[in-house]
């Protein structure tokens, strides 16, 4: 975020140079080139952002599949009165799983603010699988 942030501010740097220099045509065209080549480096940096969101999301999801097979397995030696408990974890962690999923589906429908927003959420879906752990 800090990266776009950067690269945001250099942007306008390099418009307010390219309006002041509007006299000159060569300075004018370095400017507009400039401003291009800040334009493509924010988008190469969003879809960083995002191929390590996605990438973060892949891993939750094997994370909670793995989990589950796990507890699936356990629950084959279990007790009935702890076969209860682990039935709630599965039952937790296939809502978690289908969370990810739908948020996988609505990936690349997210821009600006909706963002922002989806991201917030899907790290805060993957903190509490990490919380999930500690249990």
């Amino acid at each position: 975020m800090k990266k776009l942030s950067i690269i945001l501010f250099a942007m306008s740097i390099l418009g307010i140079i390219s309006l002041t220099s509007c006299g000159n045509d060569a300075s004018s065209e370095h400017a507009k080139q400039e401003v291009n080549e800040a334009a493509d480096a924010v988008g190469d940096a969003m879809v960083d952002e995002k191929n390590d969101l996605k990438r973060e999301m892949n891993e939750a999801a094997d994370n909670i599949d793995a989990r589950m097979a796990k507890i699936k397995e356990d629950m084959k030696d279990a007790k009935d009165e702890a076969k209860a408990d682990m039935q709630k974890q599965l039952d937790e962690l296939e809502a978690k799983r289908k969370q990810i999923a739908q948020d996988l589906e609505d990936f690349g429908d997210k821009t600006g603010a909706e963002w922002d927003q989806f991201k917030a959420n899907v790290h805060e879906t993957i903190k509490d699988l990490g919380d999930d752990n500690k249990m």
